[in-house]
């Protein structure tokens, strides 16, 4: 011996902290000297354990922690020995294992852990696995405390003991132990720090194999580690993919939790990770494999006719034939999955559209039998309020579209759609039909029956709308075959084509009414996309946009029901007749319906109402030349017969605020006449002249304004008629809106008296009426061009303009008035500068 064991002892027991640290560390150089025989280390540590297991409750901390590190030492160079191993652990026990925290520093509990975890790898290492029977009680009640210690640190690095002790164990041996120590691990799954879980998982999956699978202890540990597949951090999503291929691959009893223990992998073969994802998937297909090799009898036989679905996503790699075996028997798990679909938590429903969407990919044709179980809850998530909830769903109704028997779920997405007009269904429907693949005719004409009802297609929802839109793309997409038949004129398809074409037209129709005026922000969107159906059928046509409208107008107006009621302007019926009559115009095959519709509004409906329907019906006059293509015979009387039903009857003056502006849209219609309808104004307007002395006389500004811009196009009307509108209109150079007044100036020339004309020979009584007619005409116009003079001498500007042009026009045609007129007003006035200037530019008068 080269150093006196008596005296290491003496050393180890003294009371002096750098004596024992010494002591200590002389021990330590001898253990780490590969110089000294193992025979002697053997010795020494035979005659000084005791004293160095005492170190570990001496009262100071370096001493502790010294007196560990030299136990590790030694443990390094002896051989495995189960009575060091016992004494050991004792020790440790009565350090880490007591109810109370006997070792108050956290690193020293953390060496004292490390120890234990070096201990057990030794003799596991060795091939002593024997030898941890003896003590795996008091190693199991060290670790069990230690899991729930305060340092993090401790807790990881006993969640390492736990799983290499494990991963060792027998279940015969380990099993009772299991239970108490996934208890403990439990604790951890909500640690702070993400390491912390990691371990615990870890530690977890294999605890997982000892668990006594006929209990329900089991079930327990899965359903405490699942919500960490929605943990933040990847790598513990990652940990938790792993716990379930462990227990895949080495469970015993691992066929009767398929269906809990799937969910672990799928999700993390759909994590927004790649590291998750690509880590993941390899394991899952060793799992498919091995359980492909446990059932080759029956799956051999599957593989022969296994054929890649003719519409598979592009983007997506296909599951052998062993991991979709594994799903196809789990399917009884879709009802919890779903359940979590309708959960508050937004990162839970989406977990569970993720898995959902594994299922499927996994399933394929074999999800179709489930179908009418998951509808209900995918168009749910489809309407959700956060979009990447709704992106999933849609993505999920994409691949049901493209795996699922479209034959078999055809019949209950039509059914759910039927008896649920609601968004979410359509959206979800719009998805799954959309990619289907070998859709028949039928449904295609089915669908559109569907969509034209009210409860679809005159919805005021602009989302809704617009998937209703995107539908009836889809069916026209899906019918180009039949419509090569129409071009055919085969008969058997001809009516039904029709039919479908109809619906469409209307539902588009519908749809651009409502969303007319919105103000949602994809208001512009639905129109442009209504706007491009209606081309795609006038190109299955062969026609133009004006013979559609002609040939299903009538259609879509037949769903303006229900006005014979006092509504507002914001309702459906209302809002919808105002939009078609602004995208349809007047047209001469349903222009009698449509005048029916607006004198029910006017009889029926709320003054805000009539205002509305009104400014369309005016606004759609504008195009009349353009949407009644008809002979000016037929237009006029087309024409009369609407003016006298709908306008007419509000021409007539009437007391009262609703009353006024139904005068004015009234009057504005005519004014809108005399411009889209040109030369049919000529000939209708002169039968209103009656009532156009009291519309320039209206106390109402635009009232005043539209009248006196009708006459511009107003034809020829009997003098009789025309005294009274002629005067209205100078009277108007004297209105209090400056706009009128240049208007009014504008406008007097343009006035057509219709004079007799008595043919040459004839004398008499016909040529006294023409004299006398020409002379109160002269004097009209007389008295006009006084007034106009007057009005120049004015300050107005921009009224002085329109005179000169108005002065000059008149003048040409009624030289000799005009001078005279002239002449006149200059007496009467006294230094009319503005005459003067006038008089040079007009020769005549000179």
């Amino acid at each position: 011996m080269l150093f006196s064991i008596e005296d290491i002892c003496n050393k180890l027991q003294s009371t002096e902290r750098r004596v024992k640290i010494a002591a200590l560390e002389e021990l330590q150089r001898k253990c780490l000297d590969n110089q000294v025989p193992g025979k002697d280390v053997q010795e020494i540590y035979d005659e000084l354990y005791l004293h160095l297991l005492k170190c570990y409750s001496d009262r100071f901390e370096s001493v502790r922690d010294k007196s560990v590190e030299t136990v590790n030492a030694f443990v390094e160079r002896l051989p495995p020995n189960d009575f060091h191993l016992l004494n050991i652990v004792s020790a440790l026990r009565e350090r880490l294992g007591q109810q109370e925290t006997v070792e108050e520093s956290e690193e020293i509990r953390l060496v004292l852990v490390q120890q234990m975890a070096k201990l057990v790898n030794r003799f596991i290492e060795t091939g002593n696995k024997t030898s941890l029977q003896g003590c795996t009680t008091d190693i199991i009640v060290i670790l069990a405390k230690v899991l729930k210690d305060p340092y993090p640190a401790v807790q990881r690095q006993a969640c390492t003991c736990v799983a290499i002790l494990a991963s060792s164990s027998d279940s015969y041996t380990f099993e009772k132990h299991a239970v108490p120590l996934a208890k403990a691990l439990y604790g951890m799954l909500n640690h702070k720090h993400s390491n912390a879980r990691i371990a615990a998982v870890n530690a977890l999956s294999f605890v997982a194999l000892h668990i006594d699978a006929s209990r329900d202890s089991l079930s327990r540990l899965l359903m405490e580690v699942s919500p960490l597949l929605m943990d933040a951090m990847p790598l513990v999503r990652r940990e938790c993919g792993e716990l379930g291929i462990r227990l895949l691959l080495e469970l015993k009893d691992r066929y009767s939790y398929f269906d809990r223990l799937i969910p672990l992998v799928l999700c993390c073969l759909k994590d927004e990770s790649p590291e998750v994802r690509d880590y993941i998937l390899p394991l899952w297909i060793k799992c498919g494999k091995k359980y492909y090799e446990e059932n080759e009898a029956e799956l051999s036989k599957q593989e022969i006719a296994d054929i890649v679905p003719s519409n598979y996503p592009t983007s997506v790699k296909r599951p052998t034939i062993g991991c979709r075996a594994i799903v196809q028997r789990s399917l009884r798990l879709l009802k919890l999955i779903t359940r979590e679909s309708s959960d508050w938590k937004e990162n839970v429903r989406l977990h569970s559209l993720k898995l959902l969407y594994q299922f499927v990919l996994h399933a394929e044709a074999a999800m179709t039998a489930k179908f009418f179980e998951i509808y209900p809850d995918i168009a749910r998530c489809c309407r959700d309020n956060d979009n990447i909830v709704v992106q999933e769903a849609f993505n999920l109704a994409d691949l049901m579209g493209r795996l699922l028997n479209y034959d078999d779920w055809c019949e209950h997405g039509f059914e759910g759609l039927e008896k649920n007009a609601k968004e979410g269904y359509l959206k979800c429907f719009y998805y799954m039909y959309t990619a289907a693949i070998n859709v028949k005719f039928e449904d295609n004409l089915r669908l559109t029956k569907l969509l034209v009802e009210p409860d679809f297609s005159q919805t005021l929802k602009t989302d809704f709308q617009l998937y209703i839109l995107n539908m009836v793309d889809t069916v026209l997409d899906k019918t180009e075959e039949e419509s090569k038949l129409l071009a055919d004129e085969n008969p058997k398809y001809n009516a039904q084509l029709n039919e479908l074409y109809k619906n469409c037209y209307c539902c588009t129709m519908k749809v651009r009414a409502l969303s007319l005026e919105s103000e949602q922000t994809n208001a512009e969107e639905l129109q442009s996309k209504g706007s491009k159906i209606l081309e795609r059928i006038v190109v299955r046509y062969g026609f133009s946009l004006d013979d559609l409208h002609e040939k299903f107008f009538n259609d879509a107006l037949e769903y303006v029901d229900n006005i014979d009621a006092p509504l507002d302007d914001l309702s459906e019926p209302i809002l919808l007749f105002y939009g078609l009559l602004k995208l349809g115009k007047l047209r001469e095959p349903y222009l009698l319906n449509i005048q029916q519709k607006v004198k029910t509004v006017f009889t029926m409906c709320a003054d805000e109402s009539k205002i509305k329907i009104f400014t369309a019906v005016s606004i759609a006059m504008l195009e009349w030349h353009n949407t009644i293509r008809r002979p000016l015979e037929c237009s006029c009387a087309l024409l009369r017969g609407f003016i006298d039903a709908v306008v007419e009857p509000c021409i007539v003056w009437k007391a009262g605020a609703n009353a006024e502006a139904m005068r004015s849209l009234a009057t504005a219609t005519l004014c809108s006449l005399s411009q889209g309808a040109a030369e049919e104004a000529r000939y209708i307007l002169p039968s209103l002249a009656k009532y156009i002395p009291s519309l320039l006389e209206d106390n109402s500004v635009s009232t005043r304004h539209y009248a006196v811009k009708c006459l511009n196009n107003f034809g020829a009307v009997n003098l009789e008629e025309l005294k009274p509108i002629a005067y209205g209109c100078l009277q108007r150079l004297d209105d209090a809106s400056s706009g009128i007044r240049i208007l009014a100036a504008s406008v007097i020339p343009k006035l057509e008296p219709a004079l007799i004309d008595v043919p040459a020979g004839m004398g008499g009584e016909g040529d006294k009426k023409m004299a006398y007619e020409h002379d109160i005409w002269q004097t009209f116009v007389k008295k006009c061009l006084e007034l106009m003079f007057l009005h120049y001498d004015g300050p107005d500007l921009r009224l002085r303009a329109v005179l000169k042009g108005t002065i000059m026009e008149m003048g040409k045609r009624y030289p000799e008035i005009c001078k005279e007129s002239y002449e006149s007003i200059l007496n009467t006035t006294c230094n009319s500068i503005n005459l003067k200037e006038l008089e040079e530019e007009l020769a005549l008068i000179k």
